[in-house]
């Protein structure tokens, strides 16, 4: 989901977030490893390659923390603030990278019975647009059964559109590893834009010192 929920990995853990996102023109590739040092908050560092039709390769660079200060319970709305910076180096040599900062507030209400609701509010500064815009995002995870989740989510940026999402997360090992798939689309747009998404994240036990 890009809607973030309130949560960080357990501490003295890490867990390993990847996905494949494929649309009509371009296949992503991401991985996204964040362990929790303590103090409450989740450092991540990661990024992904791209292949577009049109654009050629493309890689982009991600590094964010994430400091948790109201744990989401089960009549506790949870809490968290992120901050963070993203590159992009374009396929041609001759263009600068892209440099992206970002703030988002990812607040998590609990509905009973493992059913949860995210709201995010936040602000993408755009250095090479020179702009600064908002970011919010409205998430929610319904369970199915014991390892089934399903996933719903509407999101966007200001002057940007609106996206959505839909789809399903399964546990293979309860706790340990998850796998889901997603569709999605821009609202408003053709079908054309639309994309899957096919996603790995695995979750270690405590280790670090």
């Amino acid at each position: 989901m890009n809607t973030d929920d309130a949560n960080i990995v357990d501490d003295k853990a890490c867990q390993l977030e990847s996905w494949v996102k494929s649309t009509h023109t371009s296949l992503e590739r991401w991985a996204i490893p964040g362990c929790n040092l303590g103090g409450e908050v989740e450092w991540s560092v990661g990024g992904n390659a791209q292949t577009d039709d049109g654009l050629g390769k493309t890689q982009f660079w991600v590094a964010q923390a994430k400091k948790r200060w109201v744990p989401v319970g089960e009549n506790t709305v949870g809490i968290s603030t992120t901050l963070g910076a993203m590159a992009t180096r374009p396929a041609l040599g001759n263009k600068p990278e892209d440099k992206d900062y970002y703030f988002n507030v990812p607040v998590t209400l609990p509905l009973g019975q493992d059913r949860l609701v995210h709201l995010n509010a936040g602000w993408v500064n755009h250095q090479t647009l020179g702009v600064n815009r908002a970011t919010w995002g409205v998430g929610g995870e319904l369970p199915l059964t014991a390892r089934v989740i399903a996933i719903a989510e509407t999101y966007g940026e200001a002057a940007m559109g609106t996206r959505y999402q839909l789809g399903l997360r399964m546990w293979v090992v309860p706790q340990r590893v998850q796998i889901d798939t997603t569709y999605g689309n821009r609202i408003g747009q053709p079908e054309h834009e639309r994309w899957f998404t096919v996603g790995l994240r695995l979750l270690s036990p405590a280790f670090l010192p």
